[in-house]
């Protein structure tokens, strides 16, 4: 039998939350127990790892047809069997295509109606079972594929997240509580600090969560919410950009990493994940630079 290396099979959306509306929402994809193929019922095996993205077809308000997009996943595999949660936000650029069209109501009517996206699933013929697809399975400089289980434990981890680039970090920290921050079996364990850069209060993702996560587990991870353009007045967190681009006495552009290391002074004993645009990526990396900090080891992905 000709078995199709390459599937798109429905997933339910399961739910849809508004972080701020018209601008931002987490979107839950459940895919189903097995699919047919070739007539016979296959299992569907979720084996993504923390850091990766699937793949699947929205609608594109600008083309009017399914598009193929990749999405960074925010949750674990543990938290639930094929069920993919992703965080999306309106991208506002003038050719922007399904971004637009996840903020506006028809995912919130197929999720009342039950209604279906298509997501990307392979055919494991070893196994002979269906896999959840995800963007890479090796880690690069260029991803944020977590560790090996057997790797991160032993690692203290600084995620930089600037908006929706918490997502990817969503999943790491989903998985490290699942793993007991690797502390099993009297290992020492991991540490994740999570800096998280957005414009307003409202645009703070599961915040309430990570700082009740904080609280329960202050030797294993800590959250440092930061807002860049509007703020209460009893705002008790990091308020401006964490990355500020001047100019020196000499009229020499500078990246003044200052606001970044009162938040964590040691990133030089760290290993450093960011996630987020590609000019504030060169900017951190030129920053690094020009402050002779070298983290043990760095990797972004960027849009």
């Amino acid at each position: 039998m000709n078995r199709p290396r390459e599937l798109f099979i429905p997933a339910r959306i399961t739910d849809v939350y508004t972080y701020d509306p018209g601008e931002m929402r987490k979107v839950t994809l459940t895919l189903p127990e097995t699919f047919e193929v070739d007539g016979r019922s296959v299992p569907v095996r979720d084996r993504m790892r923390p850091g990766a993205a699937f793949l699947a077809k929205p609608f594109g308000v600008r083309t009017q047809k399914q598009r193929r997009r990749m999405y960074s996943r925010s949750n674990g595999a543990e938290d639930g069997p094929r069920v993919l949660e992703t965080i999306i936000n309106d991208t506002h650029k003038e050719k922007a295509d399904t971004s637009p069209w996840w903020q506006t109501d028809e995912p919130e009517r197929l999720f009342r109606t039950g209604g279906f996206i298509d997501v990307r699933v392979d055919y494991d013929d070893m196994r002979s079972e269906l896999v959840v697809y995800q963007n890479s399975e090796t880690i690069e400089r260029n991803n944020l594929i977590l560790e090996s289980d057997q790797t991160w434990p032993s690692m203290k981890i600084v995620a930089l997240a600037l908006s929706t680039g918490l997502t990817p970090f969503l999943s790491y920290v989903s998985h490290m509580k699942a793993k007991a921050f690797g502390s099993n079996d009297g290992a020492e364990g991991g540490h994740v600090s999570l800096i998280v850069s957005v414009k307003n209060p409202r645009q703070l993702m599961e915040h309430e969560a990570l700082l009740d996560l904080a609280r329960r587990y202050p030797q294993r991870f800590s959250y440092h919410p930061v807002v860049t353009r509007e703020w209460p007045e009893d705002w008790p967190h990091t308020k401006g950009r964490i990355l500020r681009v001047e100019m020196n006495d000499g009229n020499e552009e500078r990246v003044n990493l200052d606001p970044l290391l009162a938040l964590e002074p040691t990133l030089h004993q760290c290993h450093v994940r960011f996630c987020g645009n590609s000019m504030a990526r060169d900017q951190l990396v030129r920053g690094f630079d020009q402050a002779n900090v070298t983290p043990l080891s760095f990797r972004a992905e960027v849009w």
